[in-house]
C-alpha cells in the first residue's frame, strides 16, 4: 500500500475512530448513568414512588392473568432488578382459603421479586392488629399488605423494605463527580489509542524506509561503494530507493574514472620523463663532442650536428603528440566532420602510404570495398587515425617487410574498418592496454625509438568523437587487428 493511500486512510480514521468511539462511550455512559438512577434512590420521594409503582406493577400481575408473556417478562424483570437494588422484596401468593388470607407467607407463591424477605414479629404483629391489610413501618423497615377482598381476592401481595434515606452528600458526591471524569478520562484514551494506531498504521511504514536509506547513505559515506538497497515494498520510497542505488553506481564509475586519470596522469608524467631522457640525452652529449672537439673533421661534425637536429625533431614530434592528446582529453579539441565516401578515403590513404613507406618494406592489400558505404567524420582526424595504425606497425616489425591488410564491411547500422599486419602481435595481457595512455607492449620501455605509446591513445580519442568505438583482437596470422566501428552517414555525431 502506497504512503499516500496510507495517509488518506490514516486521516478519515482520525475523524471517523474518535466519532465512533466517543458515540460508544456516550452510549455507555449513559446507560451506566441510566441504570445507576433508574434502580438506586436519590431522594424518600423516589422511593415512595417506587413502592407505589411496584405495588401496581403487582396488582396489574394479578388483575390481568392474560397478559402479554414477553411484555410480561420485561414487567418482572425491571421489577424484580429494582427490588433488588433497594433492598426491597415483593411476593404474591394465591390464597386457597380463608384461613390463609390474614397470615403472611401462606397460599401459593406466583411471583417472587427482590431480596429475600425479612422476618420481623412486631411488624407482623402490628400488621395482625390492622386486620392483615394496610402499611406498617418501624425505623427504615416497611410492610405492607394488600386488602385481599374486592378486585384483588384470593391473591396477596406482600411488599417487604429495608429503606436508608440517601443524603445529600452521598446523591450529589456520588454521581456528579465520576461521570464527568469518567467522560474525559474516556475522551483521553480514545485519542490516545488512536494515535498509537495510526502511529503504527502510517509512520512506521515512513521511519522504516527512512532508517534504511540512512544506512544506506552510512554505508557510502564510510566507502561501501558497492553496497545496494533492497527493497522490494511498492510504495513511494521504492523508486527513491532505486535512485539511490543508481546513485551508488554513478558514483562508483566516478571514483573509478578519478582514480583512473589520477592513474593516467602519473603515467603520463612518467612516460613524458622516460621518452624525453633519451633524446636528450643523445643532444647533450652530441652538442658535448662537439664542444670538447672529438668531432675534428668537417663530416663528423655534420654528422653531430645532423643528429642533434634529428633527436631535436624527435623531441618535436612527441611534444605535438602530447599537446594534440592533451586538447583531446580537455575537450578542446578541433573537430569538423564532413560527409565522406569511405572507399575513396580508405584507397587514397593506403595508396599514397604504401608509396611513402615502399622502402621500410610496407605492402597494403585493399580488399573490394563496396562504393556506397559512407561515415561522418573529419577528414583529417580520420586518416590520422589510419596513419597512427599504420605507423604502429611498421615500427613494431621484426622482419624486412610488413603486410597490412584492410577491409571494410557494413554490421546493421555500422561501418566496420579492419586493419591487421602480419607482425609479431601482442599477448593477451598487452591487448586491452593497446589504448591506454604511453603504454607500450615492450614492459622494459627500453625501446623509444619504437614510439611514444601516444599514438594509439590518441586513435582512439579520435574515434571516440566520431561516435564510434576502437579495440584490438588477435589477426589469424599471428599479427595485430585493429578494428574501427562507425555509425553509418545517418547516425551523426550529437550536436551537429
Amino acid at each position: 500500500m502506497t504512503i499516500k493511500r496510507r495517509l488518506f486512510i490514516s486521516n478519515i480514521l482520525m475523524i471517523v475512530i474518535p466519532i465512533v468511539l466517543a458515540i460508544m462511550l456516550s452510549v455507555l455512559l449513559a446507560l451506566l448513568v441510566w441504570r445507576e438512577f433508574d434502580f438506586e434512590f436519590s431522594s424518600d420521594e423516589d422511593y415512595y414512588n417506587a413502592r407505589d409503582s411496584a405495588m401496581e406493577a403487582a396488582k396489574s400481575f394479578v388483575a390481568n392473568p392474560d397478559l402479554d408473556k414477553g411484555r410480561l417478562s420485561f414487567m418482572i424483570e425491571r421489577a424484580d432488578e429494582l427490588l433488588f437494588n433497594n433492598n426491597m422484596a415483593l411476593r404474591i401468593y394465591e390464597i386457597n382459603d380463608e384461613a390463609d388470607a390474614n397470615k403472611l407467607g401462606t397460599g401459593t407463591l406466583r411471583y417472587s421479586f427482590g431480596i429475600e424477605p425479612f422476618d420481623d414479629p412486631k411488624l407482623e404483629q402490628a400488621l395482625s392488629a390492622m386486620g392483615g391489610t394496610g402499611l406498617v413501618g418501624k425505623g427504615d423497615r416497611e410492610l405492607y399488605v394488600s386488602d385481599t377482598t374486592g378486585t384483588y381476592r384470593n391473591y396477596r401481595i406482600e411488599l417487604y423494605s429495608n429503606y436508608a434515606a440517601p443524603t445529600e452528600e452521598s446523591v450529589h458526591g456520588e454521581h456528579d463527580g465520576w461521570i464527568p471524569l469518567g467522560i474525559v478520562l474516556g475522551m483521553l484514551a480514545v485519542f490516545f489509542f488512536t494515535s498509537q494506531f495510526l502511529t503504527r498504521f502510517v509512520f512506521r511504514k515512513i521511519r522504516e524506509p527512512l532508517e534504511i536509506l540512512a544506512d544506506g547513505v552510512t554505508q557510502i559515506r564510510d566507502g561501501n561503494l558497492d553496497y545496494r538497497i533492497d527493497y522490494t515494498r511498492k510504495d513511494e520510497f521504492r523508486p527513491v530507493c532505486e535512485a539511490f542505488n543508481e546513485m551508488a553506481g554513478r558514483l562508483k564509475e566516478s571514483v573509478w574514472a578519478v582514480q583512473k586519470q589520477e592513474m593516467n596522469r602519473k603515467e603520463l608524467l612518467a612516460g613524458i620523463s622516460h621518452d624525453l631522457r633519451s633524446p636528450l640525452t643523445s643532444i647533450q652529449a652530441y652538442a658535448e663532442g662537439l664542444l670538447d672537439g672529438v668531432a675534428t673533421t668537417s663530416d663528423s661534425r655534420k654528422r653531430y650536428a645532423s643528429m642533434i637536429k634529428t633527436k631535436a625533431e624527435d623531441i618535436d614530434h612527441m611534444v605535438s603528440r602530447l599537446f594534440l592528446f592533451s586538447k583531446m582529453d580537455l575537450g578542446d579539441y578541433p573537430n569538423y566532420p564532413e560527409h565522406l565516401n569511405l572507399k575513396q578515403e580508405v584507397e587514397s590513404f593506403f595508396q599514397a602510404t604504401a608509396e611513402e613507406h615502399q622502402h621500410e618494406g610496407l605492402q597494403v592489400i585493399i580488399a573490394p570495398l563496396a562504393t556506397d558505404l559512407a561515415i561522418y567524420a573529419d577528414p583529417m582526424q580520420f586518416r590520422r587515425v589510419l596513419a597512427n595504425i599504420v605507423e604502429n606497425s611498421l615500427k613494431y616489425k621484426e622482419r624486412d617487410k610488413v603486410i597490412v591488410l584492410v577491409e571494410a564491411l557494413q554490421v546493421q547500422n555500422k561501418i566496420r574498418l579492419i586493419i591487421e599486419d602480419d607482425g609479431p602481435g601482442v599477448t593477451d595481457e598487452a591487448l586491452p592496454k593497446l589504448f591506454d595512455v604511453f603504454y607500450r607492449s615492450d614492459a622494459s620501455r627500453n625501446s623509444p625509438n619504437r614510439g611514444s605509446g601516444l599514438g594509439l591513445a590518441i586513435a582512439e580519442k579520435a574515434i571516440t568523437f566520431m561516435n564510434g568505438q576502437i579495440y584490438a583482437q588477435h589477426a589469424p596470422s599471428g599479427g595485430l587487428r585493429v578494428v574501427i566501428e562507425l555509425p553509418i552517414e545517418d547516425s551523426k555525431p550529437e550536436g551537429e
